[in-house]
């Protein structure tokens, strides 16, 4: 049988990670598309939505404990990555099922849901860690934003189409179901993880035949060691420029977590299983539009590209906010508002995605990359409970206001950004 392995196949590494990012937007659509617009149909506030959303994300900023743990553990005649997925993976479909087993009686109180949404998203956390380091050691320079580009498609493919499929099963067959179909979509998803390799002549399985391949940058390094390098990194003058850049973007993603589908089921009486179909498809649109941008990030660099689409990002929300102060807004005009947003939104997700992949060193990628992504992840949890606490009175188009002023000051922050003065500062780090 002829091994699957991921650094001589480019295609399967594309492939690999983009399946692994699909499996990661399965609990996405469940948790954070589906699940809100149908508890709105069920009665709940604004606030208790937004609060929901904001605990549900939290676990996404757990990834800065996580990747350090992942650079000095693992087991290497398996990988250096790759034990960390299967676990993760495993976790995520016990999690599930779980959720479905907890569901015999009915659809559980919007408290167990947090919980469970929260739990399922520690797992699903922790993939991505393991994944994006593994993608870091793996991609070779000039695949990385065509590979960004197939692993956002990929989440973004899972999040809609699991968003939208279990809209329906929600409503249809109830929570049991929905958590059960999910589960058997990680769980074949699992088995990619079973089968390929890292590198050539690394074990499958622990008692399988097999040994640890030689990674040049492996480091053996302690906790404290990666932690030194990681404080290091982290306080570099452009890293701080792209943290407060990706704070202010998913900030602006916290809020639309809580005002998209509240708008569309409170205010448009769009039901639940019509909205979660409606954002699956536009999902679709957007991974696809996502997955075409690709090279052109290689061609013309992350940051120009990630300018733009920020600067685009806020004016869709400014003539989405004129549009329902001034005109008559239904579905199908939401729907073409949400259709721009879900587009550049991609665009942004993509950009970002490559360009603070570029800034990473190598031995210490799963760490680095991992406190990044979960300081903005954070973010977008600390966007949802500010918008929690917004004055009943404030009209709920406001929200539109919000989003599009953190982005125009993500785009100004972004201009300060000097990757080449990183790149000199981080290859000085990695020669001592």
């Amino acid at each position: 049988m002829t091994e699957l392995v991921l650094s001589t196949r480019q295609w399967l590494r594309f492939g690999t990670f983009t399946a692994f990012y699909f499996a990661q937007g399965v609990p996405i659509g469940l948790f954070s598309i589906a699940l809100p617009a149908f508890l709105t149909e069920k009665g709940a506030s604004l606030a208790e939505i937004a609060t929901y959303a904001g605990f549900i994300s939290l676990p996404w900023a757990y990834k800065l404990i996580a990747g350090p743990i992942m650079d000095r553990f693992t087991y290497f005649p398996m990988g250096f990555r790759r034990p960390w997925v299967i676990i993760a993976q495993t976790g995520l479909v016990l999690s599930l099922i779980t959720l479905a087993l907890s569901s015999s009686f009915g659809t559980p109180s919007i408290l167990i849901l947090t919980w469970f949404g929260f739990v399922s998203n520690v797992f699903s956390a922790s993939q991505d860690v393991a994944t994006d380091g593994m993608a870091i050691d793996i991609l070779k320079e000039n695949e990385r934003g065509r590979a960004n580009a197939f692993m956002a498609c990929g989440q973004t493919l899972g999040f809609s189409s699991f968003g939208a499929l279990s809209g329906y099963l929600l409503v249809t067959y109830g929570m049991q179901t929905t958590a059960f179909v999910a589960a058997v979509i990680v769980g074949l998803i699992w088995l990619i993880a079973i089968l390929m390799r890292e590198r050539p002549g690394e074990k499958m399985l622990p008692w399988t035949e097999g040994e640890a391949a030689e990674v040049e940058h492996r480091s053996d390094a302690s906790i404290f060691a990666i932690g030194f390098d990681l404080v290091r990194t982290l306080i570099f003058p452009m890293s701080i420029v792209l943290v407060l850049m990706e704070f202010l973007n998913r900030a602006n993603d916290g809020i639309a977590i809580a005002f998209i589908p509240f708008y569309a089921v409170d205010v448009l009486g769009v039901e639940s299983a019509e909205y979660a179909r409606v954002v699956g498809l536009v999902g679709i649109l957007s991974a696809v539009v996502g997955l075409v941008i690709g090279p052109f990030i290689d061609k013309l660099g992350a940051k120009r590209l990630l300018i733009f689409v920020l600067l685009a990002g806020a004016a869709i929300r400014i003539i989405g906010w004129v549009g329902i102060v001034h005109y008559q807004f239904d579905l199908e005009t939401l729907t073409y508002l949400y259709i721009a947003m879900s587009i550049v939104g991609q665009c942004i997700f993509v950009a970002t995605i490559a360009i603070f992949m570029t800034i990473c060193m190598k031995r210490i990628a799963a760490s680095q990359f991992s406190v990044y992504m979960s300081l903005a992840n954070l973010s977008r949890s600390v966007g949802s409970f500010l918008y929690a606490r917004v004055p009943e009175n404030v009209p709920v188009e406001h929200g539109l206001l919000m989003m599009a002023g953190l982005l125009v000051l993500a785009a100004i922050v972004t201009v300060f950004f000097n990757p080449e003065s990183h790149r000199q500062r981080i290859e000085q780090l990695e020669a001592e």
